[in-house]
């Protein structure tokens, strides 16, 4: 009698066990605090919600600038590499920007040399002749801020954002491209953008009739 009731109390502590076990095999949920020093806690959290499990969570605590990340230990694993690249010193980048005037004429100019890469872009616009008005090559890094001035009165202002790994795109919030005439400063080109790092970003900042003055972006790390 003894031995039947000690296989009823095995059996019943056996499937309790069972019952209580999660339906991912048993694996614990951990938690990790981290601490930011560069990047803000909320732009932390946008970009590792995506990470998360099913399971998982996050608690920001801006004050104390850090995030509390309940989940898997393999994906807290995950989580922290991504944080860790995140929230790195501001990165110092190369920022060129050249201005182009384009035409659309019967006959096409000969292209110079440093306008070997935009010419066949614009010429998808059909525009034909394509002729320099300055350029100017800034080293600067994530949030910082500058200006420069270009030939013929012409003047571009930006200020560099964040960079994200993931898409490997630098902001660029506020560019301006701006023209002295006579006594006054024309605005003539006024965006929010984001520039890939390594590739060549063209805008038509003005038009007029068969002409435009053309801004050509690029970025190095």
């Amino acid at each position: 009698m003894k031995r039947i009731f000690l296989l009823i109390c095995i059996a019943a502590l056996t499937t309790g066990v069972a019952l209580a076990e999660p339906a991912d095999g048993g694996k614990a949920l951990s938690v990790r605090t981290f601490q930011f020093k560069y990047k803000d806690v909320d732009r932390a959290a946008a970009i590792i919600k995506p990470l998360l499990s099913a399971q998982g969570s996050l608690s920001m605590q801006p004050s104390e600038r850090s995030l509390v990340i309940t989940d898997r230990p393999e994906n807290l694993s995950a989580i922290a590499s991504a944080l860790e690249e995140f929230d790195s010193a501001p990165r110092p980048l190369k920022l060129s920007i050249r201005l182009v005037m384009a035409s659309r004429t019967e006959t096409p100019s000969r292209i110079a040399d440093e306008l070997s890469d935009v010419a066949p872009k614009l010429a998808m616009l059909r525009y034909n002749s394509v002729e320099s008005l300055g350029q100017a090559a800034i080293e600067s890094r994530e949030g910082d801020a500058g200006a420069v001035e270009l030939a013929n009165g012409y003047r571009a202002e930006f200020r560099l954002g964040e960079y994200d790994p993931a898409s490997k795109t630098i902001s660029i919030p506020d560019f301006k491209l701006s023209k002295q005439q006579d006594s006054q400063v024309k605005e003539l080109y006024k965006a929010s953008l984001n520039l890939k790092v390594g590739q060549t970003l063209i805008l038509a900042a003005t038009r007029q009739g068969q002409r435009a003055v053309v801004v050509v972006l690029s970025a190095r790390k």
